[in-house]
């Protein structure tokens, strides 16, 4: 990435991740290809920042190829946004404190179900699948922890930003596919230093 900065600049970066932004929310109009377009996005930025060449032929390519399996994902994430949803809802009509309570939860639940879709699509490969990547969730979290805080912050703001302004959204999708690029190479550069 530091590669990439000093010979493009921050700016072409910025351009490139505005770009898969775009498309992110191009693919993932129809909203159960939202996890098949966040792989295909973040596999994109992964190749760019590595300087592997990154085609969007290829983004194209990863979100056929994640398509169905995303599909099972965006079902499975949407009963669980349903369900943190009925509770927040519920929590409304409670004026208590245990209402108060089951708000948070339910905003949190809200907060983690995306998270752990975001993680997972960055975890995502044409040849593990996702199987593989949503099994690798636990590990991951043992892995780095931070690494999934930095992303949930991620995503709070994009709904933040989203609830503000809606057209917002489309860049925000770009910046949270290029928080977990950025977060998978900051743990790379913190495993490599620990082993140095």
């Amino acid at each position: 990435m530091r590669a990439r900065l000093a010979t493009t600049g921050g700016f072409a970066l910025f351009g490139e991740v505005l770009l898969t932004g775009v498309a992110v929310a191009l693919l993932a109009l129809p909203l159960l290809t939202l996890p098949a377009a966040l792989a295909a996005g973040i596999g994109h930025l992964r190749r760019y920042v590595d300087e592997q060449g990154s085609p969007y032929a290829a983004l194209w390519r990863d979100a056929r190829a994640a398509a169905a399996g995303g599909a099972v994902v965006a079902a499975a994430a949407l009963l669980g946004a349903v369900a943190a949803v009925f509770a927040i809802g519920l929590a409304g009509a409670d004026p208590t404190p245990a209402g108060t309570v089951m708000a948070v939860a339910g905003w949190l639940a809200l907060g983690l179900v995306a998270t752990a879709v975001v993680l997972a699509a960055g975890a995502w490969t044409p040849d593990g699948g996702w199987r593989c990547a949503v099994r690798g969730l636990r590990d991951q979290l043992d892995a780095d922890l931070g690494a999934a805080v930095h992303v949930f912050v991620a995503v709070a703001l994009t709904a933040v930003l989203t609830w503000q302004f809606l057209p917002l959204i489309v860049p925000s999708l770009g910046i949270v596919a290029f928080a977990v690029v950025a977060v998978r190479l900051r743990s790379r550069e913190t495993l490599r230093d620990r082993g140095a």
